[in-house]
């Protein structure tokens, strides 16, 4: 299984480069579908979503496509990962109303958060226990270590690797899937990925993909020009030739 979309996907400035100019709002995550199988739910950072709106987002999508869906900014960053019982409870009852849609549940980690390894240790004995899939994006390097792999590892979590303007974290892999984040490489959040760089990610991929890996894969260079939505285009057609 391989899902590739962008971070996101209500952006007024897409219209007329990625969405068509006539096509109304309400109408963007359907011809979203129809280009992309999954898609990275960023709102749920900033705000729990409302039921009517996760209802409505999956009805909206075809049977197979799927939710990935970034946690509460409560939980990873006011919280950082401590004492979040009620919070995951509040979360998760909230989100498995996409029901079969569902996929990875995101942590974005705050950039100055340094390791804490007890702590991750407890979170992860906090999460439910159900099928859930759950990947971590340290933003602090010293979370890139041995030590935390092995952790994520026995939890079967991921290592969320991530580029991010230069920055790229670790290829470490932790799970039976694979979680990517591509952020822009030279500028945050803006900019289109060469063609050099989108062959070297898709051969790494390629590679993992071969092991058994599922892949999940999002650009969030989501600038006017609508870089993700094409990046992420690209890689479709790369990997549909490895």
């Amino acid at each position: 299984m391989i899902c590739i979309g962008t971070s996101g996907w209500s952006y007024a400035a897409w219209r007329g480069v990625f969405y068509p100019a006539e096509l109304k709002p309400a109408q963007w995550l359907g011809f979203y579908a129809q280009h992309f199988n999954a898609v990275e739910l960023n709102a749920s950072f900033y705000h729990l979503p409302k039921e009517v709106a996760v209802r409505r987002w999956a009805e909206q999508t075809p049977p197979e496509f799927r939710f990935a869906v970034k946690a509460w900014r409560a939980i990873t960053h006011y919280h950082r990962l401590a004492d979040c019982a009620e919070l995951l409870t509040t979360f998760f009852r909230r989100i498995e109303l996409f029901g079969e849609k569902l996929g990875p549940v995101l942590f974005q980690l705050p950039p100055r958060f340094p390791a804490d390894l007890p702590r991750l240790a407890a979170f992860l004995q906090e999460l439910p226990s159900a099928s859930y899939a759950f990947a971590f994006e340290f933003r602090d390097g010293s979370w890139h270590c041995p030590p935390v792999y092995e952790l994520l590892s026995r939890a079967n979590a991921a290592f969320c690797v991530f580029d991010l303007a230069g920055l790229t974290s670790p290829k470490a892999v932790t799970a039976d899937f694979v979680y990517l984040r591509l952020h822009g490489h030279t500028q945050r959040y803006r900019g289109s990925y060469s063609d050099p760089l989108l062959a070297a990610w898709a051969g790494w991929l390629a590679a993992q993909r071969a092991r058994g890996k599922k892949l999940w894969v999002f650009f969030d260079n989501t600038d006017e020009s609508a870089s993700a939505a094409v990046d992420a285009k690209r890689l479709q057609a790369i990997l549909g030739k490895l």
